[in-house]
C-alpha cells in the first residue's frame, strides 16, 4: 500500500536492482564494510545503508531472494508491442 503511488516500471527496476545487489554480495561473500562502501558510492543515505546491512547480516534476506527467483531460467512475462510506421 505504501508503494501504490510509484510507477510500476520504476518499482520493478528498483526490485531487480536490490535483488541483484543482495545476490552479488552473497555470491562474493562480501562483508558489511564492502557493502556499505558500495552503497555509499551509489549515494544512499546512512540510515538506509545501516538498515540494508542489518537485514543483510541476518542472511535470511539472501535466502528469501534466491528462493524467489526459482530454478527455472529467466523468461519474458510481460511485453507490449507497438507498430510504428510512416506513410510517405
Amino acid at each position: 500500500p505504501d508503494l501504490k503511488d510509484i510507477d510500476p516500471t520504476v518499482l520493478k527496476h528498483c526490485h531487480a536492482a536490490a535483488a541483484t545487489c543482495i545476490l552479488e554480495a552473497g555470491k562474493q561473500k562480501a562483508d558489511i564494510s564492502a557493502i556499505s562502501t558500495c552503497l555509499e558510492d551509489c549515494k544512499l543515505d546512512k540510515e538506509r545503508i545501516e538498515q540494508f546491512c542489518t537485514e543483510y547480516q541476518c542472511r535470511e534476506l539472501l535466502t528469501l531472494v534466491s528462493f524467489s527467483i526459482g530454478r527455472s531460467p529467466l523468461h519474458v512475462t510481460d511485453v507490449s508491442w507497438r507498430l510504428e510506421y510512416q506513410i510517405k
